[in-house]
C-alpha cells in the first residue's frame, strides 16, 4: 500500500505516450487488485455485460455501503469517477483519482459543482473518446438495506447509462460504514478479521432514458433508482445527505433524521443543568424581559460555567449580525425537552413566544417569526421555511393567526408530523417514525440508519 503511494505521489504526466501509460494502467490495476485481496476480497462474482463507453458513457452504482465498495473500479477496469477533492490527500486513493483523471469536486467553491457538472456533460458526449465515468448516486454511504435518492449530477447529460448492482451476501454485515456508527478503523478490523468477503456485482441492460427524462435530471434520477431499487430487492427511499446531516423531505422541508435539539438537552443535563427553572425563563421571554443575549448573558442565564458546554450550546442558534442569539430560540428548545409537554401546548408556546401584537390587537406570527420557530427546532433554512409559510398565507396576509399555525402543527396532512411525532423527546416513550412526502401524503419509510440485523 505505501509503496503505491510513493511511486505516483503527484500528479500523473497524462503527456506520456500510450504504450507508458498502458503499463501504468495495468500496474495501478494490479497494485489494487492486491490492496482489495488483502482486506479479504479474493473473489468477486460478476453478472451480467459491461456495456462500452459509446453504449453508456457513464455508470451508475448502487447500493454504496461502505468505502470497499470503490472496488468496483477495479472490475470496471479504472474508469473516472466523481470525487471530493480531499480525497486526493490519501495514500493510494489520491493516486488513483489522479492517474484515472478523475472529475474531482470542492464542496467550498460553489463554483465548483457548476464545472462538474459541465465536465460531466463534455465526456460524457464525446462519442466514446473518453473513458466511462463512474457515479454513486446516493452520494454517500447507506446501510445496504434501503437505496438513497439518487442526486442528479449523473444524470444532467441526459444520455444512456449503466446500472450497477452491488451486494455482500455476507453472514456479519461487518463491511458497513454509514455516517452513524462503527468508526473507520473498527470496520477494518471486523473486515479483516474474516477470512474472505463475498461480493457479487451485476451489470445490469444499459437504461436509455425517455425524452422527459432527458429533459429532467431530477425525474431521470428518481425513476432509475426505482428500477435500480427493484432489482436489488430493496426499498427506495426519499433519504438524502446534506453536508454531513441525512435528511428526509416532509414537504418542502428537509429534515434530519435525528433531531439536533436532543443533543443540546443531553449536553446541558450532562453539565448539571437544572430543566426545573425552563418554565421561569420561558416566563421571563413571554412578559419581553429577555431577547438577545451573547455567549456570558446565555451562561448566567443558564446557570453553567463550563466554558465549552456553553460553547457547544451557544454555536446551536442562529446568530445575528453582532453575534448575539435570539434567547426566546433557546426557551422554546429547552421546552421541547420536556416529556410532559402535549405537542398541541409546545405548538401555543412557540406562538406566544414569536407572535406579534398588530395595531388592531391581534396576535400574528409573521414569516420571520415563523422561520425562527423551524430553525431553532427542526434547522431548516430560510428558503424551505419561507416556502411553507407563502403556502400557509397565499395571499401575502398581515401574518398568521393562533389558529393558522396551530392547523399548521397539529392539524396539516404532512406537517402536523412534526410536532405530534418527530419532536417528541425519547423519554416520552415514543418512537418517532421517519417520513417522507410522496404523492402528496407522509408516509412511512425504511430508516437507512437502522443497522442490518445479524443472521
Amino acid at each position: 500500500m505505501f509503496i503505491y503511494f510513493h511511486l505516483f505521489p503527484l500528479h500523473f504526466p497524462f503527456h506520456v505516450s500510450p504504450y507508458a501509460h498502458s503499463i501504468l494502467h495495468h500496474l495501478i490495476y494490479l497494485l489494487s487488485r492486491t490492496m482489495f485481496f488483502m482486506c479479504g476480497f479474493h473473489w468477486i462474482t460478476i453478472r451480467g455485460r459491461r456495456a462500452s463507453s459509446s453504449e453508456a458513457p457513464l455508470l451508475v452504482v448502487a447500493p454504496h455501503s461502505t468505502f470497499f465498495d470503490p472496488i468496483v473500479t477495479v472490475v470496471c477496469d479504472l474508469p473516472s469517477v466523481v470525487s471530493r477533492v480531499e480525497n486526493l490527500n490519501i495514500p493510494v486513493i489520491g493516486a488513483l483519482l489522479r492517474f484515472n483523471q478523475s472529475i474531482m469536486v470542492s464542496r467550498h467553491d460553489p463554483a465548483s459543482r457548476k464545472k462538474v457538472v459541465e465536465e460531466v456533460k463534455r465526456r460524457a458526449t464525446s462519442n466514446g473518446e473518453w473513458p466511462q465515468v463512474l457515479f454513486f448516486p446516493e452520494g454517500t454511504n447507506g446501510n445496504g438495506e434501503v437505496l438513497l435518492k439518487f442526486k442528479p449530477g449523473a444524470f444532467v447529460a441526459g444520455v444512456p447509462v449503466q446500472p450497477v448492482l452491488m451486494r455482500y451476501p455476507n453472514k456479519l454485515p461487518a463491511t458497513i460504514w454509514t455516517w452513524k456508527g462503527n468508526g473507520v478503523l473498527k470496520v477494518l478490523w471486523l473486515t479483516m478479521s474474516q477470512f474472505y468477503i463475498n461480493l457479487e456485482i451485476e451489470f445490469l441492460p444499459v437504461y436509455n432514458p425517455s425524452p422527459e427524462e432527458k429533459a429532467d435530471p431530477v425525474l431521470y434520477a428518481n425513476n432509475l433508482q426505482k428500477f435500480m431499487a427493484k432489482a436489488v430487492g430493496k426499498p427506495a427511499t426519499e433519504f438524502e445527505l446534506i453536508g454531513d446531516t441525512p435528511v428526509s423531505p416532509l414537504g418542502h422541508l428537509k429534515v434530519p433524521l435525528d433531531p439536533k435539539i436532543w443533543e443540546i438537552g443531553k449536553i446541558l443535563k450532562k453539565a448539571g443543568f437544572s430543566f426545573d427553572s425552563v418554565q421561569g425563563l420561558i416566563d421571563l421571554c413571554l412578559e419581553g424581559v429577555c431577547s438577545r443575549v451573547g455567549l456570558d448573558e446565555l451562561a448566567e442565564k443558564l446557570g453553567l460555567t463550563q466554558t465549552d458546554v456553553i460553547s457547544r450550546v451557544f454555536s446551536y442558534f442562529h446568530k445575528d449580525a453582532s453575534g448575539m442569539i435570539d434567547f426566546r430560540e433557546v426557551s422554546l428548545v429547552l421546552a421541547a425537552q420536556d416529556a410532559t409537554r402535549s405537542a398541541e401546548e409546545l405548538a401555543k408556546l412557540a406562538f406566544d413566544l414569536f407572535s406579534t401584537c398588530d395595531a388592531d390587537g391581534c396576535f400574528l406570527l409573521s414569516a420571520d417569526g415563523f422561520s425562527a420557530i423551524l430553525r431553532s427546532l427542526v434547522g431548516s433554512p430560510p428558503a424551505e421555511s419561507g416556502k411553507v409559510y407563502s403556502e400557509l398565507c397565499p395571499r401575502e396576509d398581515r401574518g398568521l393567526t393562533r389558529d393558522g399555525f396551530m392547523q399548521f402543527a397539529i392539524s396539516h396532512p404532512c406537517y402536523r408530523h412534526l410536532f405530534l411525532f418527530y419532536l417528541r423527546p425519547p423519554a416520552s416513550g415514543r418512537k418517532k417514525p421517519s417520513r417522507v412526502q410522496q404523492n402528496g401524503e407522509c408516509v412511512r419509510k425504511n430508516n437507512p440508519e437502522d443497522k442490518p440485523k445479524e443472521d
